[in-house]
């Protein structure tokens, strides 16, 4: 029987929607609902990391603490959404193996 992963994540990946508009993220009509959104996941252990993609057509966002599904149905909670600044493009469970950016609990 294999290793089991340290923790299981989700991977959101979004394509830019009919109404993102040039520029940064933080330009999109709707940023300040989105970021109130996301600030709210983050509180809540769920939304890890994201960000927009470097060529600015797409974002990717890092899960835990919920179930492919359960991301799913949140991320869709997401005022960007409802106002076409994303498009859901994919969204992953992740069995991560190797972690070096979370802090490993000391034994006891």
């Amino acid at each position: 029987m294999g290793r089991p992963p340290r923790v299981v994540r989700v991977l959101v990946r979004w394509r830019a929607g009919p109404t993102w508009t040039s520029g940064a993220v933080d330009d999109q009509p709707g940023w300040d609902e989105h970021a109130a959104f996301i600030d709210d996941l983050i509180e809540r252990g769920i939304f890890v990391m994201g960000g927009p993609l470097a060529d600015q057509r797409g974002s990717q966002s890092l899960l835990e603490n919920v179930t492919e599904q359960q991301a799913r149905d949140l991320v869709l909670q997401d005022p960007f959404v409802a106002n076409g600044v994303f498009e859901l493009q994919e969204v992953r469970a992740w069995n991560v193996f190797v972690d070096e950016l979370t802090p490993r609990a000391e034994p006891s």
